[in-house]
């Protein structure tokens, strides 16, 4: 019985940040725009804006080597953080490229790959939105749906897809979710076809099926009154409801499927690190753990667990996954640093609980809060606990109680 192997610790577990929603979702997350890059010589804006014009002067108002400059400014802007600048920039170094190297040419890639840079700066959502979707049709125009060269765009667009509707960026939240979905599925068909059934590039698109899948199972917009499908304002037609209740239904199975898939993947590749199929069957875990299925999860926890003693993998690795209670669900691919917030003056409430063996939080107890009388989000935070779930830490082999917990809950619109 769990109950007579669980153990007890007055161990702190480490501060960390949540974002909880009002279910006691936090989001862990990864980024989804492209890194800066350091240009080869710090150049003043003047520098460039005397370079467009010198080759206006001498070439036309097309010349070849205008894009080059005009991307140099448009860096320059972003760095100094002049977004509209930025944009103005990048779309007509674009133009120019579009004319000199064909409307086809790849060479607007690292253009389009800044200009949705300073889109998600300004908060322009939709703008972003359509040049993800410009840069996917650019590479399927060269490459075709199913080239593997096509991967690379697939999970850039499959991450704005799903951050876009993590995030409620704007409208069409759930046509984000489905073709976020839609395009894991594709990155798997792609993968299998060119590269096999064990590769592991699989893994990030099999966990993509998965985290959309959580979001089906929990999506909550048929519960609302009038329900309607943000795609314009527009409320949902039937066959629009249809088709999400058909998403929402198989949400679980396809979910489980794709975890015991990596599951398999890490089996047969003999290139998988030792730990990793043990790591994915935690990820079973806590995919059981999400929908209540309590045994079966801590039955895949307790068996994971015992594999990584079996094959002496080292503590460090195992205390990553069971070395204190992990807040679900662990989403790795959803990235809220996207939208920047004055984390200093955000709403918190900074709160200590226990988790017991069995993965749920006890013993709640506010320890500070900002603003101090603002009673609503201590009673948000203590909703949250009541039905939040964690895979709880092991000691001695086994699931085990841990004391005082602590996380501090952001909130960005209170």
């Amino acid at each position: 019985m769990l109950g007579a192997q669980a153990q007890e610790s007055e161990v702190e577990a480490t501060d960390y940040l949540v974002t909880p929603g009002d279910q006691g979702q936090g989001s862990n997350i990864s980024r989804i725009v492209s890194p800066q890059a350091d240009t080869e010589e710090n150049l003043s804006t003047d520098h460039y804006r005397q370079e467009i014009d010198r080759v206006e002067a001498e070439q036309g108002a097309y010349g070849s080597q205008l894009s080059e400059h005009l991307v140099g400014l448009g860096l320059n802007y972003q760095t100094q953080g002049e977004h509209d600048e930025a944009i103005e920039a990048f779309k007509r170094a674009m133009h120019v490229s579009r004319v000199n190297e064909g409307l086809y040419s790849l060479s607007q890639v690292p253009i389009l790959e800044r200009l949705i840079e300073s889109h998600v700066a300004r908060g322009q959502w939709s703008e972003a939105n359509d040049r993800h979707h410009y840069l996917y049709w650019l590479h399927r125009r060269n490459f075709g749906t199913e080239d593997p060269r096509m991967l690379p765009v697939i999970d850039k667009l499959s991450a704005w897809h799903l951050n876009a509707y993590a995030l409620d960026m704007g409208a069409g939240l759930f046509n984000h979710l489905i073709s976020a979905h839609k395009l894991f599925n594709l990155a798997v068909d792609i993968i299998d076809t060119n590269y096999g059934e064990n590769d592991l590039r699989l893994i990030d698109a099999l966990r993509g099926i998965t985290v959309s899948n959580y979001y089906l199972a929990t999506y909550k917009g048929d519960n609302q009154p009038s329900f309607q499908l943000r795609t314009g304002g527009e409320p949902t037609s039937a066959e629009q409801k249809a088709r999400l209740d058909q998403y929402i239904t198989n949400s679980y199975n396809s979910g489980k499927r794709a975890i015991s898939r990596m599951v398999n993947v890490y089996a047969n590749n003999p290139e998988s690190p030792p730990w990793a199929e043990a790591k994915a069957r935690v990820e079973l875990g806590d995919w059981y753990l999400l929908f209540n299925k309590w045994q079966s999860a801590l039955a895949i926890y307790q068996e994971s667990h015992n594999a990584l003693i079996e094959n002496r993998i080292e503590q460090g690795q195992i205390d990553l996954l069971f070395g204190q209670p992990v807040a679900l669900p662990d989403l790795p691919l959803v990235d809220s640093s996207v939208v920047e917030e004055d984390e200093e003056n955000q709403p918190y409430v900074l709160v200590s609980f226990d988790v017991t063996p069995y993965g749920r939080a006890r013993n709640v107890s506010i320890i500070e809060s900002k603003p101090e009388d603002n009673v609503r989000i201590r009673s948000r935070v203590r909703k949250a606990l009541k039905v939040a779930k964690f895979r709880p830490r092991f000691e001695n082999g086994a699931p085990a109680l841990t004391r005082g917990v602590t996380h501090r809950y952001l909130f960005a619109d209170d």
